[in-house]
């Protein structure tokens, strides 16, 4: 005797990795301004590639303040904050 045996077909889910945009870099380092002073320190910085993702926060928020920081004080200003946002879509990090 022979058995048939139908297939179930699943659903194959795909996942696509979009690009975070530049306003949503800007909202996710602004919502990481913990003490709502419209600046950023290193810390906070570190705060918003932790949510990101990033492999070396600590790295990453040096980095940035590095790219960023024109003025030397150590905090990344609203002026700043562009320069902030074309360092890390550098990085390429998405959402998935």
């Amino acid at each position: 005797m022979t058995q048939i045996h139908i297939g179930i077909r699943r659903p194959v889910r795909k996942s696509f990795n979009v690009p975070l945009a530049e306003d949503q870099l800007k909202a996710i380092f602004k919502k990481h301004d913990k003490n709502g002073d419209g600046r950023l320190c290193r810390k906070e910085v570190r705060g918003a590639f932790e949510e990101l993702g990033a492999c070396f926060p600590e790295w990453r928020a040096w980095r940035g303040l590095c790219n960023a920081d024109a003025n030397g004080d150590g905090f990344i200003t609203e002026d700043e904050l562009n320069g902030l946002v074309k360092y890390t879509m550098q990085l390429g990090y998405t959402i998935s």
